[in-house]
Formats: C-alpha cells, structure tokens, sequence
C-alpha cells in the first residue's frame, strides 16, 4: 500500500504557493503605486520617500516563487511562466523603485534640520541603494533561471541601431 507522506502533501501545494506569492507581490506593487500617486496627504515627493516598490517582499517573494517552481523535483509545468511573471515583477519594482528612491532622495536631503534628520536622509540613501542592489541581484537570479528554461529576454540594444538616423550618410555620385 503506497501511502503519501507529508513531504508528498507539500509538494502538490507548490503551484499553488508559487502564484500566491507572485499574487501577493503584485498586489504590493500595484497599492504601492496607488498610494505614491493619490493625493493622500504630504507632497509627491514625501510620498516618493515613503513608497514601497522596494521591500523584503518585493525582493525576496518573486524569488522564492521561481525556487519553488523550479528547484524541487519535478519541476513545474508552469515554471517558465512563473519565472516570467516574476521577472516583470521585478522590472515594474526596479522603475518605479530607482524613481521614488530618487525623488525621495531630494526630499529627505531638502527636509534636513537637524543632526537627526541628517541621519535619517543618510540612512534613506544607504539602505535604499543597497535595497536597489538586492533587488536588481534577485532579478539577476530570476532572469538566469528563466533563461536556463528557454526563456528569451528582448535584446533592446536593437533598437537604438533600427532606429533611422537623423543624417543619412550621403549617396555617392551617379556616373
């Protein structure tokens, strides 16, 4: 009698936690990115500062995802995609968390009126910069693996040679 054992229960939830993860993130992103442009109070720039693109969450969760997905045998059927779901992830978090970082980096260096606040706008620059860093490394990660599934990432250097010049070159002279 072949009876499931308890690592066989957790193994069928994989799907499941996968896209849970990656629902939870984008739900993050997209309440982030509503509660940065809504008027809610403060300044844009205040609220820049306070934006969560960037967080354990965001960082981490894709991640953890395409793990899941991929690195526990057999892998899932659906891992490209997950992969791919998580790079975008990790894109939308990346733009819009270097912006708010920048915006909130001029706020909380204009707001500095005491030693205090001058920590704190140091402390903004320091855990921001390498909260950036983390992200752009597990988005590195994730890339690899979707890559490593048949993944094609866009290659965007084409773009800037098929766009047309502004000077075409001169035709030489017909004879």
């Amino acid at each position: 009698m072949n009876t499931p054992t308890t690592a066989d229960a957790v193994k069928a939830l994989r799907p499941l936690f996968a896209w849970a993860l990656l629902g939870y993130v984008a739900l993050h992103l997209i309440f982030a990115f509503l509660f940065w442009i809504a008027p809610t109070g403060g300044t844009f720039a205040s609220r820049a500062r306070s934006a969560d693109f960037v967080s354990l969450y965001t960082i981490v969760l894709p991640l953890l995802a395409v793990l899941i997905a991929t690195y526990t045998y057999p892998v899932l059927s659906a891992a490209k995609f997950i992969a791919g779901i998580a790079l975008i992830e990790y894109a939308v978090a990346l733009v819009f968390g270097v912006l708010t970082f920048l915006i909130g980096l001029a706020y909380a260096f204009t707001s500095i009126n005491n030693a205090g606040g001058a920590l704190g706008a140091f402390r903004y620059m320091v855990m921001g910069a390498f909260e950036l860093g983390f992200l752009a490394l597990a988005g590195y990660a994730v890339m690899r693996v979707f890559q490593s599934l048949g993944g094609r990432v866009p290659d965007l250097s084409t773009l800037r040679s098929s766009r047309p010049r502004s000077n075409p070159p001169p035709s030489p002279p017909a004879q």
